[in-house]
């Protein structure tokens, strides 16, 4: 330990807790080197995805009781999802590329009303070619 000026509490705290990390590194350093460890861990981690890969089947299976859909469907749905997502938006800017700049600016003005007032002297039955509404019965009565 270094010998200290004065004795200050957190610079005694600071050295301590170096030599303490030092040591534990050192430890953990040649622990993990060791052939045993490894395999230890290589077994360990085959045990885990093991389970895992058992409970994926065995939730999958679950679910298909219940009629819900998996984890691999809910993808497989998504992915086809983004499909049709990239074909619209290949349509809309095929759509739009065919279009000149006039074109656009006259897609984009409002729709004019269609004229429905004839010239005096067209026949009536050209001018609407919808049938007439019936007249309307005032409130309350009923017809007979």
């Amino acid at each position: 330990m270094t010998q200290f000026s004065s004795l200050d509490p957190m610079a005694m705290w600071r050295e301590l807790m170096a030599q303490w990390e030092k040591g534990t590194n050192a430890f953990a350093n040649e622990t993990m080197s060791s052939d045993p460890f490894r395999q230890g861990m290589h077994g360990g981690m085959n045990a885990s995805l093991t389970a895992q890969k058992a409970l994926g089947e065995l939730m999958a299976r679950y679910l298909t009781l219940l009629n819900l859909p998996t984890r691999a469907d809910i993808q497989a749905l998504g992915e086809q999802l983004q499909r049709i997502d990239d074909h619209l938006a290949n349509i809309s800017r095929a759509m739009e590329g065919g279009r000149s700049p006039a074109t656009r600016a006259t897609a984009a003005a409002p729709v004019k009303p269609r004229r429905t007032k004839q010239p005096p002297g067209a026949p009536p039955a050209a001018a609407s070619k919808t049938p007439a509404a019936p007249p309307k019965r005032p409130a309350g009565k009923r017809a007979r």
